[in-house]
């Protein structure tokens, strides 16, 4: 089916999708989220794919929430944020078939947890990896720093979240964030190369290893706990505050409520 947000197209048992508001670097302007859902729904269902890459139109591979939206982010109450973050939030971490992420550029905020929940994480020099949360008044939707410090460990997921650092394509490689980092103009080459190499294994071998993977850093996350703090931050003058100063281009002044 076609796609307004993103391209997808299949080959030689791969898919690719590639994430298409380059006008916003991708982020997850209205209708992005649903397009991501629907098409790893597709994938899911399509005996044909065994393995997906995922990547970024333009410079960027994701940016993020779509901050532009004053009311990105925003809870007026529990009811109606339990609401909101409930449904497909879980794509595409549930995907029963291996992801590839080509980073590309810039994965911001709900650009990272995708990244996240990809198997395996081929990155550009020019990639940038962030949580820009604690500069917005908020905190990192689930999977977020949990997963965030079971790839690089408590002490650099601390810098990345609590000081909102960007960590380029070279040093998410350093730090055990990405599988390789790739010259630009190599990337996708890179990307197939290896997804060819999956699609040649057995695809139930490869679904059930998944399965695996996940389920051992599945117990170090708390997702009601987790939306409980997304919840409340959302319901802030500071997460107000924060957005504002964002579309402003100026230093937000937070006040602690």
């Amino acid at each position: 089916m076609p796609y307004e947000n993103l391209i997808f197209e299949k080959k030689d048992r791969i898919a690719t999708v590639t994430l298409n508001r380059p006008e916003y670097l991708n982020a997850f302007s209205p209708g992005m989220g649903g397009d991501i859902a629907d098409v790893f729904d597709e994938i899911a269902g399509d005996d044909e794919i065994l393995v997906t890459i995922l990547t970024g139109a333009g410079r960027g591979f994701s940016a993020g929430a779509f901050v532009r939206d004053p009311n990105t982010h925003a809870v007026n109450s529990a009811g109606d944020g339990l609401r909101n973050r409930a449904g497909r939030g879980s794509f595409p971490w549930e995907h029963p078939k291996p992801i590839i992420a080509a980073v590309n550029g810039p994965a911001y905020g709900a650009g990272l947890n995708l990244v996240l929940a990809c198997d395996i994480i081929l990155a550009a020099p020019e990639a940038r990896f962030c949580f820009p949360m604690a500069r917005l008044g908020i905190l990192p939707a689930w999977p977020g720093a949990p997963a965030l410090a079971l790839f690089v460990g408590k002490a650099k997921a601390a810098e990345m979240t609590l000081m909102a650092r960007p960590v380029d394509g070279e040093d998410a490689y350093k730090w055990g964030l990405a599988n390789k980092c790739v010259p630009l103009s190599e990337l996708m080459d890179e990307a197939r190369s290896w997804a060819q190499e999956i699609a040649g294994l057995a695809p139930l071998s490869t679904k059930l290893i998944k399965d695996d993977l996940r389920e051992s850093y599945e117990g170090h996350f708390n997702r009601g706990a987790n939306r409980l703090r997304f919840m409340t931050l959302g319901m802030t003058e500071d997460r107000e505050e924060g957005h504002r100063a964002w579309r402003e281009k100026r230093a937000p002044v937070f006040k602690g409520r």
